[in-house]
C-alpha cells in the first residue's frame, strides 16, 4: 500500500467521521485548524488500528505527526510493514 493510499483512506475518514458540515480537506490542510480535536485524535488512531492493522507506539503519538494527512499518512506508511 502505497503512502497516498493511506492519505485517501485517512482522509476520506476525517471528512465523513469527524469533520462537520462536509468540510474538505487536502494532504498539507492543518488538522486542528480544519476541526480535528484531541478527542477526534483517539478516533483516528482507532480508525488507523482497525483500518491498517499498525498500533502508532508512544514515541510516535507527538502533536506533529497529527498536524496534517501528510504527516500522519507517512507515520502509518512507516509502520505499515506490507506498504514499502
Amino acid at each position: 500500500m502505497k503512502r497516498e493510499e493511506i492519505s485517501n483512506a485517512l482522509q476520506q475518514f476525517i471528512q465523513t467521521s469527524i469533520l462537520a458540515g462536509g468540510r474538505r480537506i487536502n494532504e498539507h490542510s492543518n488538522l486542528r485548524e480544519a476541526g480535528v480535536d484531541s478527542f477526534s485524535i483517539v478516533e483516528i488512531i482507532l480508525f488507523i488500528e482497525n483500518e491498517f492493522a499498525v498500533v502508532i507506539p508512544d514515541e510516535k503519538l507527538l502533536p506533529e505527526n497529527f498536524e496534517t494527512l501528510f504527516t500522519l499518512s507517512a507515520i502509518v506508511y512507516e509502520l505499515k510493514p506490507d506498504a514499502h
